[in-house]
């Protein structure tokens, strides 16, 4: 093949390359385009994994899937070779072996051209071209064109990686609207259905000229202002979640009773419970604390966890309420006897609009309600943390406010 044959393969297939956007699509043809380019035996195309603190092979041509599987370059040993982007190195591997040794003898490989992937600065990987003859060697034409190749290799796999983000920011968008609709629109349907039942017996009473039901009317109204709190509720974390993401959670502190706060929260809980049938409440807390804090935003941080607590809790279940005093700090624990959380998404959870796999991912929400209560704690200095000991063995957030 002669040069300018060469060069416009290269040029055919940086065009193709530039217009694949799926990852799982780009790597493996980035192997084959390689190999064919330099007509070489083999090559693989290595990516940076920071969990496994190494580079390792995504793409690979002539090449057996054991080697693919099982080559690994640390990264600090690969930052240390892959100093300059676009670097071009021929090693003899029988002498100067780049990765596993017994894997590259098992392989029969000799020689091969090293490559770094780079871009703005950030190492992505490595593309390694590379012969079972030991006679072969890599010329400077043919390190000039692995170069150019490199670099276009480089600029696809960003470009892919940001079409991956885009992608996945736009499914969480349509998600999120998904989901504030629908948490949005739920109350509005009781809401409806009241009202218009007031509506008619209203009616019915003016056009019989007969008294209406107060009880009936006290306990519908009472119904609908619980369902308008739950909306007001589900509005301020998401203007709370919109400020702090501008950093304009602001905060405005001045001392109130914590104690009878809890109490409060507690009680309004215990009202619409009273009417479902669904959860007993147990509060320990001492006749005052003094807090000097934000009252209307640790009253979003109670409404937020004891709402949890209930509502990933069994009809009849207990939801304990505890405040006490512990080494400068008033210290809030919220136990309920619900579905738990696994141990793997302990960690996970209390980001925001992130939610609970397993069990919890049935349950209606925006996955927002943890992550503003954390934002108030860590506001006023203080601390939350996720207990559980597993699924189906109930939850315990604790809350830490220094005093």
């Amino acid at each position: 093949m002669t040069m300018r044959d060469r060069l416009q393969k290269l040029h055919d297939v940086t065009n193709e390359m530039l217009g694949i956007m799926e990852l799982d699509r780009l790597y493996p043809r980035i192997a084959d385009v390689a190999k064919s380019l330099d007509t070489a035996d083999a090559a693989a195309l290595m990516i940076v994994d920071r969990d496994e603190n190494a580079l390792v092979i995504r793409g690979y041509s002539g090449l057996s899937p054991g080697y693919a599987e099982s080559q690994r370059i640390p990264l600090e040993r690969a930052l240390q070779h892959y100093r300059l982007p676009g670097s071009a190195v021929v090693r003899d591997l029988r002498t100067a072996p780049l990765g596993d040794p017994g894997l590259i003898r098992a392989e029969g490989l000799a020689k091969v051209l090293a490559l770094s992937l780079a871009r703005e600065g950030e190492l992505l990987g490595a593309l390694h071209i590379y012969t079972r003859d030991p006679a072969r060697d890599f010329d400077e034409i043919d390190c000039d064109l692995a170069q150019i190749l490199a670099a276009q290799v480089s600029v696809a796999i960003a470009n892919a990686r940001l079409f991956t983000q885009l992608q996945t920011v736009d499914e969480e968008r349509e998600q999120f609207l998904s989901i504030v609709s629908h948490e949005l629109r739920t109350p509005l349907t009781p809401l409806k259905a009241l009202a218009q039942l007031q509506l008619g017996r209203l009616r019915r009473s003016q056009a019989r000229g007969t008294p209406m039901d107060l009880e009936a009317l006290e306990r519908n109204l009472e119904s609908i202002e619980r369902q308008v709190d739950r909306m007001n509720g589900l509005v301020s974390d998401l203007l709370s979640v919109s400020r702090a993401g501008r950093g304009q959670l602001d905060m405005d502190p001045a001392p109130f009773d914590l104690a009878a706060e809890v109490r409060d929260v507690v009680a309004r809980y215990v009202a619409a419970s009273r009417e479902e049938g669904r959860h007993s409440f147990a509060v320990d807390a001492p006749e005052t604390l003094t807090y000097d804090g934000d009252q209307a935003r640790i009253d979003q941080l109670l409404m937020n966890l004891i709402g949890n607590a209930v509502k990933y809790s069994p009809r009849g279940g207990q939801v304990a309420v505890k405040l006490a005093r512990q080494n400068g700090a008033a210290e809030i624990a919220i136990s309920d006897p619900g579905i738990g959380i696994p141990a793997d998404d302990l960690p996970r959870l209390g980001g925001a609009f992130t939610r609970g796999i397993g069990k919890a991912a049935t349950f209606a929400g925006m996955g927002i309600g943890l992550y503003v209560a954390k934002l108030v704690a860590e506001r006023h200095g203080g601390s939350l943390q996720l207990e559980s000991a597993g699924e189906d063995k109930g939850t315990t957030v604790r809350v830490r406010l220094p005093l």
